[in-house]
């Protein structure tokens, strides 16, 4: 046998061999690639499963009764500090690991006191927010009450101590003829009267 020959069976067995070769790599990938599928797969479910959910509507209302720490009067859905997207962000991680309004407000609460939220608690110190309003709506109205009857109380008094109208003409005649004669509105004599009439 010539070595042309040998090369030529050796290339012919080698054929199987490299084709078996070729398919374990293809396989190989093959499993990787269904291995990556997979994890990404699992991953894609976990983020929209019911755990990684929340209600965005929830969310926002929430960012309006936090109060910004670092901004005067601000409430951290209309802040745009970094802080308050932190802020905003934490709530958001917090309802979608299944926890509820007062719950987030509560941990808001205890990292930055009870100024963080934009209604204080209805409770303790913070009651008298509540409580000192409405005590002062009630003493206004109480006072606008009593001042009101006391004008009706001297409005009375002053018509009850009013003049008749005859009493009063009395009192004012002499003044008024003296007006009347200052102003010539003097009535006429009757002869006057008639001879008026007659030019008239």
């Amino acid at each position: 046998m010539s070595i042309n020959r040998i090369r030529k069976e050796g290339q012919v067995l080698s054929l199987p061999f490299v084709f078996i070769r070729t398919l374990q790599s293809v396989g190989l990938a093959a499993l990787v690639l269904v291995a990556l599928v997979a994890v990404l797969w699992v991953n894609v479910s976990y983020a929209q499963g019911p755990e990684g959910s929340y209600d965005e509507e929830e969310a926002q209302a929430i960012d309006q009764m936090l109060m910004c720490p670092v901004c005067p009067a601000e409430s951290i859905d209309q802040a745009q500090v970094p802080l308050a997207k932190q802020m905003r962000q934490r709530v958001r991680e917090l309802l979608a690991e299944g926890a509820t309004r007062q719950e987030v407000l509560d941990y808001f609460a205890d990292r930055y006191g009870q100024t963080v939220l934009a209604s204080p608690p209805k409770s303790g110190v913070s009651l008298l927010a509540w409580a000192l309003p409405v005590a002062g709506l009630l003493a206004a109205l109480v006072a606008v009450f009593f001042v009101l009857r006391a004008m009706k109380g001297r409005g009375e008094e002053r018509a009850g101590d009013a003049p008749e109208d005859g009493d009063e003409d009395v009192d004012l005649a002499p003044y008024l003829a003296a007006v009347d004669r200052s102003l010539e509105l003097d009535e006429p004599d009757a002869d006057d009267n008639g001879q008026e009439q007659n030019t008239g």
